[in-house]
């Protein structure tokens, strides 16, 4: 029986995740900030909708608050990094004993403290080079083909996740150096994230500027 994902931070890549997911036929909830949100989710269809190449798809995807009482086995934490600890520290009560949580953020830090708000449970750090951005609420453009590398600096062995991106046509590679991954992801966010705010474009329109 397959294991439930779920998707903590319904923005461009947990969006991005969360159909992709879907389409490859797998169990996916999203998890929402309130009741509002959650909602306006069921109001609007309760999908996920995936432009590639300029052809859209939706998926349907449940939809919860933190609140709910499903066991999580599977938690893909896609927030802010400013917002992960506290968001996983609300969730904690739900994580089954032999619960992965793949923390997909950038930058450096905010791992090891939700690492330590769930010390008993395996965690999973991500850092993805792909690009996508919301249209709008719940609709996400795959906007560059990137990649996705996972690690974990405690356990070198890979988890059986692994399978379920395989399955899902999620780029992606286990790495047991997964730190000096994270160090380059942040030292090339160094160099682009001043050349969009001078450009005033997004990742992938550097490239009309001949950056």
């Amino acid at each position: 029986m397959a294991v439930t994902w779920h998707v903590l931070g319904a923005g461009s890549l947990g969006t991005l995740w969360a159909a992709r997911l879907a389409r490859a036929g797998l169990p996916v909830r999203l998890i929402l900030r309130n009741a509002e949100r959650l909602a306006a989710y069921n109001t609007s269809g309760g999908c996920v909708t995936l432009v590639e190449n300029d052809i859209a798809h939706t998926y349907s995807v449940e939809a919860q608050t933190a609140e709910h009482h499903q066991p999580i086995e599977r938690l893909l934490v896609a927030c802010k990094a400013y917002d992960a600890e506290q968001a996983v520290a609300q969730l904690a009560p739900r994580l089954a004993a032999h619960a992965d949580v793949i923390l997909l953020q950038n930058g450096l830090g905010s791992q090891d403290a939700v690492a330590a708000r769930i010390p008993h449970i395996r965690c999973v750090f991500a850092s993805s080079t792909e690009g996508a951005f919301l249209e709008s609420d719940w609709r996400v453009r795959f906007a560059g083909h990137g990649f996705n590398w996972l690690g974990d600096v405690s356990n070198p062995t890979a988890p059986a996740l692994l399978q379920d991106l395989h399955a899902s046509g999620i780029p992606h590679e286990w790495t047991p150096d997964f730190l000096t991954r994270l160090w380059r992801k942040l030292a090339l966010n160094c160099a682009i994230n001043p050349l969009t705010v001078l450009h005033d474009c997004r990742n992938g329109g550097l490239l009309e500027h001949a950056c």
